[in-house]
């Protein structure tokens, strides 16, 4: 299969900027990942710097690196097609190993995983190959966006919530500082505890409202993805992920996306903090503002990368964000290694105790150790050792890895 050149380097640039929201994650109690008032409080840089990642990063990347993932499927899908090779089978299977390996990287190393929900989308993404672009499009929008609908709902019924039930969501939302310290422990101590804490039963929830607060965000996550995953499908289709449309539709990408979907954002941004990030409104209704910006602000990214991939600009950092996303995997897993390192008690234990300056900091190191690494890697390998293993488990096959041998047997 024969590799895209501006897609690798709109992946890189998409995994290395997951990195700037799952930092919160590795690093802060969980509450603070969606609630600058959770942890920091009313310090004036610690909500700068949120609102800064909240406008460029926050479900942005994300979106982006799901796009990219249905664009990869539809690819694998056409040029198996091509060679009039079976693509179901291949498909499943494949998609399997990566449920596999996602719920390896769940369980072992964070629980953020985003693998797991990537591939249980796939097994549906698959089945919807056959639409045309335009209702490929149409159902993603739809998907993406069903999550307001959640939303709506949910703060109509939290709104008739008893005391009792609004209390323990105010204590998931903005836990007292008994449960942050005890987060804090349980984060700085050691390995075994925080895997075997992952197969634990779940306590009593605290009521309808808590249930729907964790219910909304099950349904965002996977909508979210499923819902961009087709959006990338079809813009596969139309070669707008491939630089293959014109530069006056790139900018025109550019100015719609980021100047129409930034504005949005900020406006959810103000509107939360007007309302002092309450219980009742940021998990919900709040979230619809940044929604509705993410596929702009996401296609307006797309529209940089692309016009920068025509460009010599900076053309080896352009090398190495290709190489950095021809490794999405290895460096995906590899940023959660280094992060759960940096901050868990099994390494250095900073959990809860680096701000957010700081945190971009080791985001910063994270980034340019995996720029470096991954050309050096690329130079004597034809894959990242995840991506070996993958594409070995998926052909049932070891599958040739060292470069030299491949020069060699073509030779």
């Amino acid at each position: 299969m024969k590799r895209i050149g501006a897609i690798d380097t709109l992946r890189g640039f998409a995994l290395l900027g997951i990195l700037l929201m799952n930092v919160m994650s590795f690093s802060m109690p969980g509450a603070a990942y969606s609630n600058p008032a959770a942890f920091g409080g009313d310090d004036w840089l610690n909500r700068a710097v949120y609102g800064v990642v909240h406008l460029v990063a926050d479900q942005k990347f994300m979106g982006l690196f799901s796009l990219l993932f249905g664009a990869s499927v539809m690819l694998h899908i056409q040029s198996r097609e091509k060679k009039g090779q079976k693509t179901a089978w291949f498909h499943y299977v494949r998609n399997f190993w990566l449920l596999i390996i996602g719920t390896a990287h769940a369980v072992f190393i964070w629980d953020g995983d985003i693998l797991t929900v990537y591939a249980l989308s796939s097994f549906v993404l698959y089945l919807l190959r056959g639409l045309s672009p335009k209702w490929q499009l149409v159902l993603g929008l739809l998907i993406f966006f069903s999550p307001a609908v959640v939303y709506v709902g949910s703060s109509v019924v939290v709104a008739e919530a008893s005391p009792a039930e609004l209390a323990a969501l105010e204590a998931e939302w903005q836990p007292g500082e008994t449960a942050v310290s005890e987060e804090i422990a349980f984060y700085q101590g050691d390995y075994w505890s925080q895997v075997i804490s992952r197969f634990g039963e779940e306590s009593d929830s605290g009521g309808e409202a808590v249930d729907l607060y964790y219910l909304s965000f099950l349904v965002d996550f996977f909508a979210r993805a499923l819902g961009m995953m087709l959006i990338g499908m079809a813009s596969y289709s139309w070669g707008i992920v491939a630089a293959k449309r014109s530069d006056a539709f790139y900018r025109r990408l550019v100015v719609v996306g980021c100047g129409g979907g930034r504005p949005l954002a900020g406006v959810g941004l103000w509107l939360n903090q007007a309302m002092g990030w309450s219980a009742t409104y940021s998990p919900f209704v709040g979230r619809i503002p940044n929604l509705l910006a993410t596929p702009l602000v996401v296609f307006g990214y797309v529209g940089l990368i692309m016009l920068w991939s025509r460009t010599p600009l900076w053309a080896g950092l352009q090398a190495r964000l290709a190489a950095t996303g021809r490794m999405a995997l290895t460096n995906y897993i590899g940023q959660s290694l280094l992060g759960t390192f940096v901050f868990y008690g099994f390494g250095l234990g900073l959990f809860g105790s680096v701000n957010r300056i700081g945190q971009l900091g080791v985001v910063l190191l994270i980034w340019l150790l995996q720029l470096w690494l991954s050309p050096i890697w690329l130079r004597h390998f034809r894959y990242g050792p995840l991506e070996w293993a993958w594409r070995s488990l998926s052909h049932f096959r070891l599958q040739p890895l060292r470069r030299a041998a491949v020069a060699q047997k073509v030779g």
